[in-house]
């Protein structure tokens, strides 16, 4: 009985979740089944196994993910893998599956403190034990999003940091010199205001999108919540968050405020860049090999501007390959969740540059690092040692819907930053106690 309240909880939240989000990515050959019905392959006369593998990839972004798996399948002739492409309401349906013993076998996991608090998701320390499987090829960074409240959930898919695209184009009509890596708050101000005017933003910054706001706060030495998770009052309200808030601020009044404030997002302006109204977004480098292939627009990238004496702490977007503690079939899976995060899988993943491997080896092979046009986002990953806020507790999803509402109100009302950032810390700190 309390298990199924707390599936109830949790399956509350994650519709919160996930409309907040709307609005804003060489095994073992073993055969056979073992007691437990877990099943294995890649021998001869093996039983066949079939894997359900969910993601919420699709289309162009789902292809290097296939691809993987189709060179598994060759490896593996015992294994079939059938992929589930969930685009829309993923949380939800992962949850519902996960609550009712019916998950697949493997699936893509980002958010664990969400996940784990019910008690569905299986242990993978068990099987890294098992297979003395080596952690240490990963960036130590990308591991810590595979943990929560002191176990592994997941071995990681790819990572991708952000940085900042800019339209040469649009910088070349209005004689602005491109930014260069190491630029400062006041020059991306400055060169905001000189790309903005009627029908054209020089960027665009709203309060809806609170989680990517998190490296501004830590270039400047500042953070939204305590390592742990559990105090905002006294963090988040800061002296260095107050200065960090005042330039967003002014960000936000150099182009936002200027045209239709609200109608985009650091995430879905890409259409709008690609057709020249925004000279300058923020994303990761996942839209970057389309762009390239399509050769429509002249593209740069450059690193997150700094504040004075801050350093480059960017944001990462990574996930994890889990499988739930009820499956069926955890040796096959096992095997593919090593096959896909493992040298051999992620390097055809992270082919076409369309994202970096957590793998340290490969990623040194891609050679993405030196790529004039990658180069930003790897330099974002080299002084990285925090956590995104959600990753630290899981009632960050709450706490962030009050957040936003205090920087809407900063942003469109012109409320006072300290005063709201005060009281935005308290209603934030009750929902985490």
């Amino acid at each position: 009985m309390k298990k199924s309240k707390k599936w109830l909880v949790i399956l509350a939240l994650v519709s919160a979740l996930c409309l907040g989000l709307l609005s804003a990515c060489g095994g073992k050959n073993e055969s056979g089944a073992n007691p437990n019905g877990a099943a294995n392959g890649g021998e001869n006369g093996a039983e066949e196994v079939t894997l359900r593998f969910m993601t919420w990839d699709s289309g162009q972004t789902l292809q290097p993910y296939q691809n993987a798996i189709n060179a598994f399948m060759e490896k593996h002739p015992n294994i079939k893998v059938k992929v589930e492409s969930v685009p829309d309401n993923y949380d939800q349906k992962l949850l519902t599956s996960l609550a009712s013993e019916t998950a697949p076998d493997v699936f893509m996991a980002w958010n664990y403190p969400l996940y784990v608090p019910g008690g569905a998701l299986e242990d993978m320390q068990t099987w890294v034990d098992k297979d003395n499987y080596d952690l240490n090829k990963y960036y130590p960074i990308i591991m810590d999003y595979m943990k929560y409240d002191g176990k592994l959930w997941g071995l990681p898919t790819t990572y991708s940091t952000r940085a900042i695209y800019y339209n040469k184009k649009l910088f070349d009509e209005a004689g602005v010199a491109y930014p260069q890596d190491g630029w400062t708050w006041d020059e991306f101000v400055e060169t905001v205001q000189k790309l903005t005017k009627p029908g054209q933003y020089g960027f665009i910054m709203t309060p809806d999108d609170v989680m990517t706001m998190q490296p501004y706060f830590w270039s400047n030495g500042g953070d939204m919540v305590s390592d742990d998770g559990k105090t905002v009052d006294g963090v988040l309200n800061s002296p260095e968050n107050v200065e960090t808030m005042t330039f967003l601020k002014k960000l936000y009044d150099a182009s936002s405020k200027i045209n239709s404030a609200g109608k985009f997002s650091t995430n879905n302006g890409l259409e709008s860049f690609q057709t020249g109204q925004i000279a300058m977004f923020d994303n990761g480098m996942w839209p970057l090999g389309d762009m390239l292939k399509e050769g429509k627009l002249d593209i740069g990238t450059v690193t997150h501007p700094l504040p004075e004496g801050g350093s480059l702490k960017g944001i990462i977007h990574t996930s994890g390959y889990s499988m739930p503690k009820a499956g069926k079939n955890k040796e096959a899976a096992w095997e593919l969740i090593k096959f896909m995060s493992g040298e051999e899988g992620i390097k055809i993943i992270t082919a076409d540059k369309f994202a970096f491997s957590p793998v340290i080896s490969v990623d040194e092979q891609n050679g993405y690092a030196k790529d004039p046009y990658l180069e930003s986002f790897a330099k974002e990953l080299e002084g990285t040692d925090k956590l995104i806020a959600s990753m630290r507790n899981e009632k960050w999803s709450q706490a962030e819907d009050l957040i936003r509402a205090g920087v809407q109100a900063i942003f469109y009302g012109n409320a006072d930053i300290q005063k709201t950032l005060d009281d935005a810390s308290k209603q934030a700190q009750a929902v985490l106690k």
